[in-house]
């Protein structure tokens, strides 16, 4: 926006996420021993943990963060998993895998339900876009990522401090933000030269078909029915909840990359617990530091995901309990030094967070009803889905070794009711890890219970399949799946697939009847900057307000803005000064010193505000006809000022 994507750019970029997403960290879990749906679940996590590290530890010795850093860190971890497997062979012998459950035949049935279900996942988000890559996210989140990812791939800093460095540059210690989607973002982002929607967009589209390829891995993993993946996958990319009403409002991208692939600790964890050994604590470690620098929340909360699964394998012989302690304190050790920047970032920011406390509207009974029927905030149940999570739960007896999944669901609900009926202040304090948010809670609970609900299809495949007795083998399997299939794509209405765009475009401000000019970023507002582009200087600031959409001039166009985020929190004093008391620049010598000292060149000025805002910030009100600002540039929705210091000519 202004300018639309061509489909071109649109499959290049996209193609080129998944390049860097799976090749790198797929060449690593290769080296690590992993294969089949382990390996390509377990790509993208690893992908993550190889720029989550080599950005903040070259940065400290010195070392720009870019392509080939990269590629030589990719090197360096490829070198150390497949050195941690060569050990395990030549000191064990060639290790011996699992039979698979799975004939080759599932495995082809799930691979290419799965790929229908990613294209969907896809298509939904593309159609919520309009089809444009270059569509802009209007919510609060996606300035500070785009803003993030550009600041990184211009500058080479790839420190835990540097998302934030568009807004908070005064402030000596910085802002600690985990920035393994940024890292990769900035790969992508100078791979493809595509523009810094594009790339975030290009992420995005991603996050349900990954989401639903962790949770078949993980099935898989844990000796679960191909028929339970395969309706998994489908029920995942269905679910509003699940990863789209988190992709709009927001938008939350790290807290659903985070999800998406949370499922593949459980993996890792019990692949390790079942066989200790170097290959295998390479692989749960990997995965732990992997989800810690995606987000610090992410690990937090892939924690409590599988604490259930320790209680089903601790359950009847408690003596594991201390042998699976001592078996994780290596591991845990080793990820802690890694991760040492990022844990002691986390834990310096921890203290100085306000607690969060939304409001909590929902009676209990409607908590528990939106959870059970997938609503939270669309005007109608998912029925269908929750038709099927209904059986799942009622035939739960059936999921074998993944029934630890209910009590995932049960904690992950529980909380989530917590934070939508209560308003209690120990409920804040309890849900501050995920800001006290109804939507990632909800979000969280919905994983474990999306699998809930495609073994439920997966006993009403049961069912047909015994109503067929007339076929025998594989044609009754093919006639009872394609028939399950189908009619649950048709009373579903295509998955929900009209639903769950509809959702989405909110984000983009696509709705049916959406003005073009009353966004938050406006096609105008775009033209504006890039016309900056052409006027300011390098080194120079241009004054906008904290309540507009100009925050995102950086990441559309290279134009430092004074503020680079909507977020006014430790604003510095002469940022402050400026956006309350700009316009008193004739007659205040501090407002002069404030300019001179940010050196500030030029003003713009926008109609479009985050949240519904209507009000300009105070210093930048009534700016026409100001002696010291010259109108330069215009359009229907901003307006450029050129700085005219005192005692200088007014050009004609």
């Amino acid at each position: 926006m202004p300018t639309e994507a061509s489909t071109l750019l649109t499959l290049a970029t996209i193609g080129t996420y998944l390049a860097v997403l799976w090749l790198p960290g797929g060449l690593a879990a290769a080296a690590a021993g992993l294969r089949g749906w382990t390996l390509a679940a377990s790509a993208p996590v690893f992908t993550y943990l190889i720029a989550g590290l080599a950005g903040p530890w070259l940065w400290k010795i010195g070392i720009p963060f870019n392509v080939w850093t990269f590629l030589l860190s990719t090197v360096f971890v490829i070198v150390v998993f497949g050195a941690a497997r060569w050990f395990v062979v030549r000191r064990r012998g060639p290790v011996e895998r699992e039979p698979s459950p799975w004939t080759r035949t599932a495995h082809l049935a799930v691979a290419v339900t799965l790929l229908a279900a990613a294209v969907v996942g896809v298509a939904v988000l593309m159609a919520a876009m309009r089809w444009d890559l270059n569509s802009i996210p209007q919510d609060w989140d996606a300035a500070y990522h785009a803003n993030g990812i550009r600041y990184i791939a211009e500058t080479g800093e790839g420190s835990l401090y540097a998302t934030g460095k568009v807004n908070w540059y005064e402030l000596p210690d910085g802002v600690f933000y985990p920035n393994a989607y940024h890292l990769v973002g900035a790969l992508v982002f100078k791979l493809t030269g595509a523009a810094v929607p594009a790339v975030l967009n290009a992420n995005t589209v991603l996050f349900p078909g990954l989401l639903a390829l962790t949770l078949v891995a993980m099935i898989r993993h844990f000796n679960g029915r191909a028929v339970t993946a395969a309706f998994t996958a489908l029920v995942t990319v269905a679910c509003t909840s699940a990863t789209y009403d988190n992709l709009w409002r927001g938008p939350l991208l790290t807290f659903t990359l985070g999800i998406a692939v949370m499922p593949v600790l459980a993996i890792a964890m019990d692949a390790y617990l079942k066989r200790a050994a170097l290959d295998t604590g390479v692989f749960f470690g990997g995965v732990a530091v992997g989800l810690l620098a995606i987000h610090s929340s992410t690990l937090f909360g892939g924690i409590l995901f599988v604490l259930p699964m320790f209680i089903q394998r601790w359950w009847g012989n408690l003596k594991l309990i201390w042998r699976d302690a001592l078996k994780l304190i290596v591991p845990a050790v080793v990820a802690v030094v890694v991760t040492l920047p990022h844990l002691l970032g986390a834990l310096a920011v921890g203290g100085k967070i306000a607690i969060v406390d939304w409001p909590s509207t929902f009676p209990v009974s409607q908590s528990v009803g939106s959870l059970l029927t997938f609503q939270h905030v669309i005007a109608l149940p998912q029925y269908w889905l929750a038709l099927a999570l209904w059986i799942g739960l009622i035939f739960a007896s059936r999921l074998g070794d993944l029934r630890w999944l209910l009590g995932s669901a049960a904690f992950f609900g529980g909380v989530w009711v917590l934070t939508a009926s209560y308003s209690q202040p120990w409920v804040a304090r309890v849900t501050s890890p995920w800001w006290n948010d109804q939507w990632r809670l909800i979000a969280l609970a919905c994983v474990p219970l999306v699998v809930v609900a495609g073994h439920g299809l997966a006993q009403v495949y049961d069912f047909v399949k015994a109503g067929v007795p007339r076929l025998s083998g594989g044609p009754a399997r093919y006639v009872a799946g394609g028939v399950v299939v189908a009619v649950f794509a048709f009373v579903s209405q295509g998955l929900y697939f009209t639903l769950n765009m509809n959702q989405v475009k909110q984000g983009y401000a696509n709705q049916p009847g959406a003005d073009r000019h009353n966004m938050v970023v406006s096609p105008d507002e775009v033209r504006a900057f890039q016309e900056l582009a052409k006027l300011v200087k390098p080194g120079e600031r241009v004054l906008n307000d904290r309540r507009d959409g100009t925050v995102w001039m950086y990441a559309l166009a290279g134009v430092q803005p004074v503020v680079g985020h909507y977020d006014g929190s430790a604003e510095s004093p002469s940022v402050h000064l400026l956006q309350a008391e700009f316009n008193d620049y004739a007659s205040d010598s501090a407002v002069r010193d404030a300019v001179k000292y940010l050196k500030v060149s030029y003003v713009i000025v926008d109609t479009g505000y985050v949240h519904g805002g209507k009000e300009r910030v105070a210093g930048l009100r009534d700016l026409e006809g100001k002696p010291f600002v010259q109108k330069v540039y215009s359009n229907q929705d901003s307006t450029i000022y050129k700085l005219v210091p005192q005692g200088a000519p007014v050009s004609p």
